[in-house]
């Protein structure tokens, strides 16, 4: 049994070698060239070289903003009114 199953594998072998003999090749050059021409043709679309907008940039920091406890107190005249600030809540 061990003959006819090593003839199967060697089957499959010759036919997966058939297979990868029959790919077409593209010479290395002419894919770097292809390469070069599909980035150049489509850079003024990539984010990573023109960048996002800081509008529609879903990873873009979050704005702070400074809530006052004490209502309208000028920081000059009242030193000891101190503001609240408030770290990752988005603008509405």
């Amino acid at each position: 049994m061990s003959g006819s199953s090593n003839l199967v594998a060697m089957k499959k072998v010759v036919q997966q070698l058939r297979f990868e003999a029959s790919i077409n090749r593209v010479k290395v050059s002419q894919a770097a060239a292809d390469l070069q021409q599909f980035c150049m043709q489509n850079a003024l679309q990539d984010p990573l070289l023109t960048g996002v907008s800081s509008s529609t940039n879903p990873f873009r920091p979050q704005k702070a903003f400074i809530l006052m406890l004490q209502g309208k107190v000028d920081l000059n005249t009242a030193p000891h009114a101190k503001p609240l600030y408030c770290h990752g809540i988005s603008r509405v």
